[in-house]
């Protein structure tokens, strides 16, 4: 289930008559309450996310984690477009950058592809290549993650 429904279905249930909500879709489950005090049943309900990626789209959960220490010097390149992913200068050509390939800011790490216009990515910072997080000639969307770098600051 992704976000947007998610959000939904929790701003349908606030302006209902509903005082309680249950919704399991494959191995996502949510359960949300009105009541100050449990439902007079066996069973308890509270407020679960078991999927933490879709817990963390939300601001307001997403600021109330620490970062993970790891996390702190890694910066991600994201699409500023939505397109096709190439890591090379053509479909079929080397990539312009490999994992554990030191990076300077401004150098080329990827192509978008969009509208038959090759749009160069260029690395956001200094760094050493962490993570590729797309593979050759895949679509991305507007704000996804696509390599992952690590700072040294």
């Amino acid at each position: 289930m992704d976000y947007k429904r998610i959000n939904e279905l929790l701003r349908y249930f606030e302006a209902s008559s509903l005082t309680t909500l249950h919704i399991e879709e494959g191995d996502f489950k949510l359960s949300v309450s009105k009541l100050d005090t449990p439902p007079p049943s066996t069973h308890e309900i509270k407020t679960v996310i078991t999927n933490p990626d879709l817990a963390l789209q939300n601001p307001a959960i997403k600021d109330q984690i620490p970062p993970d220490p790891d996390e702190i010097y890694l910066r991600h390149v994201k699409s500023p477009l939505v397109g096709t992913y190439y890591d090379g200068d053509s479909p079929e050509g080397s990539p312009f950058v490999q994992v554990g390939q030191n990076v300077k800011k401004g150098d080329t790490v990827c192509i978008i592809e969009a509208m038959k216009i090759m749009n160069e990515i260029a690395a956001p910072c200094d760094g050493v290549v962490e993570k590729k997080l797309v593979k050759n000639g895949s679509v991305v969307g507007f704000d996804q993650s696509m390599i992952v770098i690590r700072t040294k600051e």
